[in-house]
């Protein structure tokens, strides 16, 4: 079947023969360089070590830790209702209809969602928020199953990439759930407890703010009931000012710093998943070893209808 093809190729009219042969040597270049990349971005990831949240520099970074909920009321997935940190799930109906003679079949989207609630990637260091919008996210469970009702019933227990049983519907969810490990990396910012420690104008503002309320001023500050701030009360209230500053501050550089983890601005990876770094290093090694094999016999193959067509000429 191949030689018949090949021989249909080598004696096709010139523009078809060129065309095949242009797309025959973009499909061999392609895959040498996605594979090339694929195999740069491996040595990348396992020269990269992953930083810890209370050290990570701003910016683009790697974090490894695990799967944290929020405080406040959990995460569950739409169609299953499982507790999770994150979820994804797609339902879709079997429509058979008759194409002339021939009976065909499709599947329709009814419903789908992906969870954008904020969850935490926790290690021995601290905990920073994750904000999954946008992100590219390799789960750790993955099941798919058919049914005869627009809502499923129970999951399959085990895990499974392909369809179960038969059915008019088939459901599929993807779920990363508390616990898991985590690897990650996007755009890291913190934001401190203390962003700022001007006294001064925190003093100032408060007694501002004491100001516009006269009568509990004078409640606080009139020592002697004349109806009156005098130059020794106002003192007064400015060292009480003073000190209710300080105590919040100090208050505030007691609490831990906010770590965010998000999408980046730069259009480069976002990444979350429950595969290691070292996991996602050879799974990207196998993909470039495929890629970059692919590309030999095609373009082997290209050699070869060029020399068919003019190597006798």
């Amino acid at each position: 079947m191949l030689a018949t093809l090949g021989a249909a190729i080598v004696e096709s009219k010139p523009n078809a023969f060129w065309l095949c042969i242009a797309a025959l040597a973009a499909l061999a270049v392609g895959s040498f360089v996605f594979g090339f990349r694929r195999l740069q971005r491996a040595r990348l990831l396992e020269d990269t070590p992953p930083s810890r949240i209370r050290s990570a520099a701003q910016g683009y970074v790697e974090l490894r830790g695990f799967a944290r909920l929020l405080p406040g009321p959990p995460i569950v997935s739409p169609l299953t209702g499982t507790r999770c940190v994150w979820w994804k799930f797609r339902v879709e109906q079997r429509r058979d209809y008759h194409d002339g003679s021939r009976q065909r079949r499709e599947w329709q989207l009814l419903r789908a969602g992906c969870s954008e609630e904020l969850f935490t990637l926790a290690d021995d260091s601290g905990e920073c928020i994750v904000d999954p919008y946008g992100a590219e996210v390799l789960p750790s469970q993955s099941r798919a199953w058919s049914g005869h009702t627009p809502f499923p019933g129970p999951a399959p227990r085990r895990r499974s990439w392909f369809s179960v049983g038969g059915g008019q519907y088939r459901y599929r969810e993807l779920l990363v759930c508390v616990g898991d490990p985590l690897y990650a990396h996007g755009r890291f910012q913190s934001q401190s407890a203390v962003t700022d420690t001007n006294v001064a104008r925190d003093v100032r503002e408060l007694l501002a703010d004491w100001k516009r309320d006269h009568r509990e001023l004078l409640r606080r500050f009139d020592t002697d009931g004349d109806g009156q701030i005098s130059l020794v009360e106002w003192e007064a209230a400015r060292a009480a000012a003073l000190a209710e500053v300080r105590n919040a501050q100090l208050e505030r550089s007691l609490q831990p710093d906010l770590h965010v983890l998000r999408r980046p601005g730069d259009g480069r990876r976002f990444l979350i998943s429950t595969l290691s770094q070292e996991q996602l290093a050879r799974r990207l090694r196998r993909s470039a070893a495929l890629l970059v094999s692919a590309s030999l016999p095609i373009a082997i193959a290209t050699a070869w209808l060029l020399i068919r067509r003019f190597g006798s000429s």
